[in-house]
């Protein structure tokens, strides 16, 4: 009792000197107390790492996330537990690439290697490979129609260019003339009759990357956007998440309608900010197959006075020449006020070689954007349009040679053939029972999921068996086709064993109740919580192919 008094004592006393000590102090000595201690706390914050939630992470997603990475970094043998895991994975991934991989070379040879061998070898790859991409059961990737006499001339113009450099318009004139061309003929395509403000690409990605790339820009500029963000579809291109880590933009993804499986506009509005650059929409989306209301995105663009960029990279071909046989897919080009860019890729139904696309802009001002240019490196003046510095022209050459060689009128039956067939494939899977296609694909994709019980992945286990090179979707879980030249004339035979192996799984249920490897794919990186300590681990497959 004593020894409790005696403290309440020594505590008064000590509260009452400190009192009287903070009287003696005048106004300078409190604001520079204060401003030390305002600095030091600075100073820690920013040494703590702080977890952030992402954009569209719900809290209690966030939540689980931060207690699985806690578990994963501080349980004793977790760590070392998942590092096993993972050798044993890229070991896998490997082993898989590897029965595929034969005539290894470590080193370059002491002398070089004869023409005969090296020919020899070239041969053999071919022989092999060809019979997976000419197999007509693949989905997407080989675009060309069957025309071997077409493809054998399109390599023989494209060689003469290996070695030139559109980097140096004064030594490769030809280059420069082909890659403006190019791009002039793909601007009038989408309503740029009198100039075409584009670029050539190496492809779809780099050309959203450009296009999101000059938004960054622009809206920094004009605007005094520092901390930007897009509006994208969920599902719209990977590209444009690239695009986000890349250039440290805020990704905002808006649901899609479960029922068209286009992008919700409501949801999309509710994303958009002061420090919003752009929005999207595609023309199709690879997933579904489903095209974006672009004139209802264009009016949100032009309302909000921000960019909306068409992603057209997959139909773009499509729907240009279609357009012109009466087909209607609404307004979605240059000539639709709110449209500010559009990208195209040559190497899908352009049927160019890989790998070459185009990125267009409203205006040269916004295309200035997405330039490169330094005036004072020692080097002297530097000045590129992409990502690229000096490239051969041979991208160019393919799709000058491809656009010029098949011409408006093949492009329309060709076009017109791509549409018919995916109607049509859409309607046959729609007749069967178990099954149901996604939204109302009318360009060149489909996709089906499951209506019951079926595993949709164990169908394209076994689909997989019977020699098809398909493509699987989450969320829902689905099985995608992209219609090609390649591969049209064997859809009887696709909707013919999707049925059957339908009735292969009833009779076997247990067999293929897991839905075999893209079922267990897609079932754990599902499960994990952390989304992006399952995108690291699908980075091991990366890893394993570009080890030898």
């Amino acid at each position: 009792m004593y020894q409790t008094i005696d403290f309440l004592k020594q505590a008064y006393t000590s509260l009452k000197s400190s009192i009287k000590w903070q009287t003696q102090l005048d106004e300078f000595d409190i604001i520079f107390l204060g401003v030390l201690i305002t600095l030091i706390l600075h100073f820690i914050l920013n040494r703590i790492r702080i977890p952030r939630r992402d954009y569209n992470q719900s809290y209690w997603t966030f939540i689980k996330s931060q207690v699985f990475l806690g578990l994963i970094n501080y349980c004793p043998g977790v760590s070392s537990f998942l590092e096993k895991k993972k050798e044993e994975a890229l070991k896998s991934f490997s082993h898989s690439l590897d029965k595929y991989t034969t005539n290894k070379t470590f080193k370059i040879p002491e002398n070089g290697m004869g023409y005969d061998k090296i020919n020899e070898r070239l041969k053999s790859w071919i022989d092999r490979d060809s019979k997976n991409y000419y197999s007509g059961k693949v989905s997407g990737s080989l675009y060309v129609h069957n025309d071997q006499q077409f493809i054998e001339d399109c390599q023989e113009f494209t060689k003469n260019f290996l070695y030139s450099n559109p980097m140096h318009a004064d030594l490769w004139p030809a280059s420069r003339q082909l890659e403006a061309e190019v791009i002039k003929m793909t601007g009038e395509l989408f309503g740029q009759d009198k100039e075409a403000i584009g670029m050539l690409t190496t492809g779809g990605t780099e050309s959203i990357l450009l296009a999101i790339l000059a938004y960054r820009n622009w809206a920094e500029t004009e605007k005094g956007i520092t901390q930007p963000n897009i509006v994208i579809p969920e599902t719209a291109h990977a590209a444009f998440y690239k695009a986000g880590e890349y250039f440290k933009i805020q990704v905002r993804t808006a649901k899609v309608n479960q029922k068209t499986f286009t992008v919700d506009l409501k949801d999309l509005k509710s994303h958009i900010n002061s420090n919003t650059i752009c929005i999207v929409g595609s023309l199709p989306n690879f997933p579904y197959g489903t095209q974006d209301p672009i004139e209802e995105l264009a009016a949100i663009a032009k309302k909000k006075k921000i960019g909306f960029h068409v992603d057209a990279c997959l139909g773009g071909f499509i729907v240009a020449f279609a357009k012109e046989k009466g087909m209607n897919y609404g307004n979605y080009d240059f000539t639709l006020d709110g449209v500010t860019s559009i990208s195209c890729d040559q190497h899908k139904h352009g049927l160019a070689p890989k790998g070459v696309s185009t990125i267009l802009f409203k205006t040269r001002q916004l295309r200035q954007y997405a330039f490169f240019s330094t005036a004072t490196w020692s080097g002297g003046a530097y000045a590129v349009p992409t990502t690229q510095g000096s490239k051969t022209g041979v991208g160019a050459a393919g799709a000058w040679f491809t656009m010029l060689a098949i011409g408006r009128k093949r492009y329309i039956e060709l076009s017109k053939s791509i549409i018919n067939a995916t109607i049509q494939l859409a309607k046959q899977i729609n007749e069967i029972p178990e099954l149901e296609v996604c939204g109302e694909p009318k360009i060149n994709c489909v996709c089906f999921k499951s209506k019951g019980n079926i595993n949709v992945y164990s169908i394209h286990q076994i689909l997989t068996s019977k020699g098809w090179n398909l493509n699987t979707t989450q969320n829902p879980n689905g099985i995608h086709i992209s219609v090609t030249q390649q591969n049209i004339q064997n859809l009887k035979v696709f909707v013919q064993d999707i049925k059957e192996a339908i009735k292969e799984i009833k009779t076997n249920p247990s067999k293929y109740k897991s839905g075999g490897d893209m079922g267990a794919l897609y079932g754990t990186t599902q499960k994990i919580p952390d989304s992006k300590f399952a995108g690291n681990a699908l980075k091991l497959y990366l890893d394993s192919v570009l080890k030898l």
